[in-house]
């Protein structure tokens, strides 16, 4: 029986996390999705948020987009569309890409549906998603 598991992130772009982990939380569309060693084998689809992990006794943070987690009793695989840790994010663009999205939110009114609110509130959630995760690990530090 493992008692670490095996943690990779891949987005579009390739292999964006590779690390032994003692547990990942993650933001699964049904809530917090936590995975320990010797998890039993399961596929979730995962929304935008924050990831947490614990290595070598430190507990770390990172966001992601929507994807998919599949968790196995010795690793878990994160599928993301996006992914960012803590020292890559410019709080300031995050903020100002928020602003921006919420502004052009607004004058949505009432309408929330289509392709075009739907990717607004993609933006909205990933530019919060990175705010999150430096002030997330600000305070873990």
């Amino acid at each position: 029986m493992a008692d670490i598991l095996m943690l990779e992130v891949t987005t579009p772009t390739g292999l964006a996390l590779e690390t032994e982990a003692e547990y990942v939380q993650a933001p699964s569309v049904q809530g917090e999705f936590g995975v320990l060693p010797n998890h039993l084998p399961v596929l979730a689809a995962l929304k935008c948020g924050l990831m947490k992990y614990k290595a070598n006794g430190q507990t770390h943070v990172a966001c992601i987009g929507p994807g998919f987690i599949e968790a196995e009793p010795d690793r878990v695989i994160v599928l993301s569309d996006l992914f960012a840790s803590p020292e890559s994010i410019d709080v300031d663009e995050a903020k100002k890409e928020l602003d921006e999205a919420v502004k052009t939110l607004a004058a949505y009114g009432e309408r929330h549906e289509g392709p075009e609110y739907e990717e607004l509130q993609r933006d909205i959630d990933w530019a919060q998603a990175r705010i999150d995760c430096v002030a997330e690990a600000d305070r873990l530090s």
